[in-house]
């Protein structure tokens, strides 16, 4: 078995049936007598133990909407992550994954509702820490919803006294509570008979059939569903809620890119690259150590995005000049043995990139990233500059970008041949790009106009960066096939390589055009 299906065959998640009911404790209610069940039933051994269950949701609670409920929980012999989807009456399907890392949630739950979330962020809203004591209900032989049988050690549920602590964890929304509360579930097979032997017992005391269906419903109690920041909302609270949108896009494409899906990769390292942007804008809001911590992690996770994606332009941009209108000197049969060529040269160089890629995915400091940034979101580091009215500080913040790009293009105009000034130039540009983007979200009229602007600028340098990183690579392609006709192709690799070296030289001529093309750009906006 490929390592891939073995890799698949972990991450396959398990489902099982789960039939349970919950009781209230009303002030003055007794303590149920368990050594009171009759009809066969007997308490067996009661066990104690500590679970703890971070529930994460979307801001707008799209999951528990849909009456489904998604958390990892540690302690007890099920820890893992479990997703709650309803069937029908007291009965719902639990699906399970391994417990895995602690904010990142697995792909194969989040693909069971992909279509309900599209790309929403989904983000620690509740921990629960329970103290649960579990008293087994046996006699279930006689119980079983197949027949009675002879079996008085069989079975029947488990009766759950737990005391309960939860904590909101979104911001604006934090509050603790307390309470304690019964809990029965049936065991495999059972007859939902038991439920009636067992209430009857806990009625008996005064306890009632519960008026939430789940802890997270009674802990959510109030709790609606979040709302886009305008422009009077503070400044943090908008940035922040940029930054949870960007890490849902990068989540929502996490996955799609380990598999190389279409354009995955792209839409992740777009996602990141959003993420760096605002914290370059708007980081003065926030802790300085905590921004330089996250941004760093940020850049690293983009450059491993990179090599795969990296690999996927200069495939399309190779191709795209191989597959031009404009005739080459060397003729098409020439230029189809040159394309199947380098098309083969690019898709190994591909593979051996995503292979990178995937061993760093898996790997503890990307989980460290979601974490980090997860932690940055549900709790941020914000300094006094985050209280301030979001349009005019965001405002504010997105000119002093323009400044540094006013600044990088004085600098990169002293030189204008050097091009790794005019790429400095657009990376500053889509920073600014990005920062109008999360004013326009407010909404804001202006700031509309002016990232419209702004990304014509970033394309036309986009534009030239392609260029120039073309030219260097295939100088790279060429050498490489130099040294393979030398030693095993013959004519065919010299061949290749005088198409190549025709292509290079229409790329640089193109490049000078790029430039002036992207300079007449930024003349405009600046």
């Amino acid at each position: 078995m490929s390592i891939e299906a073995q890799s698949e065959r972990v991450r396959t998640p398990s489902e099982q049936r789960e039939i349970e009911r919950k009781y209230d404790i009303p002030e003055g209610a007794g303590e149920p007598e368990l050594s009171k069940l009759g009809a066969g039933l007997r308490a067996g051994r009661a066990t104690t133990e500590t679970l703890v269950a971070e529930y994460v949701e979307t801001p707008e609670l799209a999951i528990l909407d849909a009456r489904c409920v998604l958390r990892r929980r540690t302690g007890g012999d099920d820890e893992g992550w479990h997703l709650k989807r309803p069937r029908s009456g007291d009965e719902r399907i639990e699906v399970h994954a391994p417990v895995g890392a602690p904010r990142r949630i697995p792909p194969e739950l989040r693909a069971e509702f992909a279509e309900l979330i599209g790309e929403r962020p989904v983000l620690p809203l509740v921990e629960l820490t329970t103290i649960r004591t579990t008293t087994e209900v046996l006699g279930g032989g006689a119980w079983s919803a197949g027949g009675a049988r002879d079996d008085d050690d069989a079975l029947a549920a488990l009766i759950c006294d737990d005391v309960v602590r939860a904590r909101v964890l979104r911001i604006g929304d934090e509050r603790t509570l307390e309470w304690r509360e019964f809990e029965v579930e049936l065991a495999d097979g059972a007859s939902t008979r038991v439920f009636d032997e067992i209430e009857a017992v806990l009625f008996d005391v005064g306890l009632t059939p519960s008026g939430h269906r789940s802890k997270l419903v009674r802990t959510l109690d109030g709790v609606e569903a979040a709302q886009a920041p305008t422009g009077q909302a503070t400044a943090g609270e908008a940035v922040v809620f940029a930054i949870a949108a960007r890490f849902g896009e990068f989540q929502a494409h996490e996955d799609g890119s380990r598999r190389d899906a279409p354009d995955a990769v792209h839409q992740a390292r777009v996602a990141l690259r959003r993420l760096r942007s605002l914290l370059k804008v708007f980081g003065s809001l926030f802790e300085a150590d905590e921004v330089k911590l996250l941004a760093a992690e940020l850049k690293w996770a983009g450059g491993v995005l990179g090599a795969p994606r990296d690999a996927e332009v200069l495939r399309e941009l190779v191709l795209a000049e191989l597959d031009t209108d404009d005739e080459l000197d060397a003729g098409p049969e020439a230029v189809q043995r040159a394309r199947t060529r380098v098309e083969q040269v690019l898709e190994e160089r591909h593979a051996a990139a995503l292979a990178s890629f995937r061993a760093e995915v898996d790997s503890d400091r990307w989980d460290s990233l979601h974490d980090r940034l997860v932690s940055f979101i549900t709790a941020p580091p914000f300094t006094d500059d985050a209280d301030r009215r979001a349009l005019g500080a965001m405002r504010r913040l997105t000119r002093r970008a323009i400044v540094t790009v006013e600044q990088r293009a004085e600098r990169a105009r002293k030189k204008p041949r050097k091009l790794e000034r005019w790429h400095d130039v657009r990376k500053a540009a889509k920073s600014v790009r990005y920062g109008y983007e999360a004013i326009d979200e407010l909404p804001d009229a202006k700031a509309k106009k002016q990232r419209k602007e702004w990304k014509r600028l970033a394309q036309a340098f986009g534009e030239l960066q392609d260029a120039a990183m073309l030219h260097a690579e295939l100088a790279v392609i060429i050498q490489n096939l130099d040294a393979d006709h030398e030693r095993e192709h013959g004519g065919t690799g010299a061949e290749s390589v005088a198409v190549l070296e025709e292509v290079r030289e229409r790329v640089r001529r193109r490049r000078g055009e790029d430039l002036d093309t992207a300079r007449d750009a930024l003349d405009n906006v600046t």
